[in-house]
């Protein structure tokens, strides 16, 4: 597999429209492309919290998790209840002597399935305004898995949908029958002890932080992807502001979005790349709207000023916008093939 050169190289070539790779035996490639697309993902760099002390047993992120095997037997601490850190615990209980759950916030839980179908493909038409969604979907919700406020867990300190929810109802049934136990946040390890910030304390084998995961793109300059805060700021969180040819895919979340907004992305990245020749005017109609005022593509909703949040967007606000460009650019691709 080529490895990227530093970053100036990589950022030199952008601008040029060539791009240079250098093997592993340090044999360099030069191409030209029309267009460069970053499509690392968005889980490749742990996000593993500094935490006072030092723990003696196994201390280990859900990026290193293969098997539940690794519970047999143990006293384990899961940290961070998202939706990893709850499949994880649900996994554990079959295995482990014990399991704890570390929260530092509440949460929302949504079952995969409400009235028989999946929980994302509800209100699949014309979306409810955010206060009639926010009322009602928590209606539902307290109906069919309670309030986690009774499981332990702190009560949510922000609406429904302002954070991304948890699809597990599971971790629920193991909690209300014992199999976990929810925790506070944790103030410091002491050998095997934990000490948590509500004074509590408990020993462990194994913790496992359940913490997510920073955006990390080694191989190109933050400033080529106006990099100033915790995301990338790319126009429709794809096309770069800075170069015509620069993309970034995969770096969006969504509750509901699923694979075909990742799809749709594509689809507007290879119609943008195919009108800088065919249809120049609409690529340039695009760069314009690029270099503009950003959309609003929260729908709405209040999310929380998290890091984890930085690029979360509206599931249906923001497949509007790119089926919106998609279509502009179909258009001017059709009209200029007659």
């Amino acid at each position: 597999m080529p490895s990227a050169l530093p970053s100036s190289t990589f950022r030199r070539s952008i601008r040029c429209g060539r791009v240079t790779t250098r093997s592993r035996s340090g044999e360099t490639t030069v191409a030209r492309y029309r267009g460069v697309i970053i499509a690392n993902g968005t889980l490749s760099k742990p996000n593993i919290p500094t935490f006072r002390g030092d723990f003696a047993g196994t201390l280990m992120h859900t990026s290193e998790y293969r098997s539940a095997e690794i519970f047999r037997g143990k006293r384990v601490l899961v940290i961070g209840a998202g939706n990893s850190g709850c499949d994880i615990a649900v996994d554990a209980v079959h295995q482990a002597e014990c399991v704890d759950l570390s929260v530092r916030r509440g949460y929302y839980f949504v079952p995969k399935y409400l009235f028989g179908r999946p929980s994302d493909t509800l209100n699949q038409g014309k979306p409810l305004p955010p206060w009639i969604k926010q009322r009602v979907d928590t209606l539902v919700l307290k109906q069919f898995t309670g309030d986690p406020v009774r499981f332990g867990f702190p009560a949510p300190d922000y609406k429904i949908y302002e954070s991304h929810p948890v699809v597990n109802s599971l971790i629920l049934h193991h909690i209300g029958h014992g199999d976990v136990h929810v925790r506070a946040d944790v103030d410091r390890f002491e050998g095997k002890t934990v000490r948590f910030v509500d004074g509590s304390s408990a020993d462990y084998d194994l913790v496992l932080c359940a913490t997510g995961y920073h955006l990390d793109y080694p191989f190109i300059a933050r400033e080529d992807l106006d990099w100033s805060g915790a995301a990338p700021d790319l126009f429709l969180n794809v096309a770069s502001r800075r170069h015509d040819n620069l993309f970034v895919l995969g770096m969006v979340e969504a509750s509901g979005l699923g694979w075909q907004g990742r799809y749709e992305q594509a689809e507007l990245v290879a119609k943008l790349i195919t009108a800088r020749t065919e249809a120049p005017a609409a690529a340039r109609e695009f760069s314009a709207a690029a270099a503009g005022p950003p959309p609003d593509l929260s729908g709405g909703y209040k999310y929380l000023k998290l890091g984890r949040m930085a690029y979360y967007v509206n599931k249906d606000a923001y497949r509007s916008a790119i089926r919106r460009h998609i279509g502009l650019l179909d258009a001017a691709l059709t009209k200029g093939g007659q």
